[in-house]
């Protein structure tokens, strides 16, 4: 099960390097073995595929790139955790990555604040993006494919501007050191106005 809806047109750039995201996750788990999903790491690692997804869609990207912050009193040197350009459009983004339960995401206030983020990076005139990885996991049982479904219309009511999923098939059944099923990741984008 895998899918994506950009809602906001600014964002729309990022279509290819979404849909190669999903290759490079497959790409990971071929190499590594499918007991090693790539997503049960932090945000970092799954920036770090993301960068590659980008890099795969002729894009280019940049980890820890150098910026300004905004703050109320002016403005001083800060880093992005990741800025992604192609020819004609850019963008700046702040990232984080959540674990919650299947069948309880609750994401709201974690969009916003990294959403809240990003707000201070860079100018008010460029495009800054909030970031949000969710590794949704279940204990003792695998999920359903009625529970990823209902999860998935979940995630498209999270007021973000562009979202991804990605919950293959094999990796269902996957199990993290701790137990917990954890059958694919999302990713969220929302724009940071001001």
């Amino acid at each position: 099960m895998q899918g994506m809806i950009i809602s906001n047109p600014k964002l729309e750039f990022l279509r290819p390097m979404l849909e190669r995201w999903f290759d490079c996750i497959d790409r990971y788990n071929r190499v590594r073995g499918d007991n090693k999903a790539p997503y049960w790491s932090d945000e970092r690692a799954n920036l770090g595929l993301l960068s590659a997804a980008a890099w795969m869609a002729e894009m280019v990207t940049l980890e820890h790139a150098p910026t300004k912050k905004q703050l109320e009193n002016g403005e001083r040197n800060a880093r992005a955790d990741l800025y992604i350009a192609s020819k004609d459009e850019w963008a700046y983004v702040q990232a984080s990555q959540r674990w919650p339960q299947i069948n309880h995401l609750n994401l709201e206030q974690a969009l916003l604040d990294i959403t809240s983020a990003a707000r201070r990076i860079s100018y008010p005139s460029d495009l800054k993006l909030g970031c949000l990885f969710v590794a949704p996991q279940k204990t003792q049982h695998s999920a359903t494919p009625e529970e990823l479904q209902d999860m998935v219309d979940d995630l498209q009511k999270e007021y973000s501007c562009a979202v991804a999923w990605y919950f293959p098939y094999a990796y269902r059944k996957l199990r993290n050191e701790a137990g917990n099923y954890q059958p694919g990741i999302a990713v969220l984008f929302k724009e940071a106005r001001g």
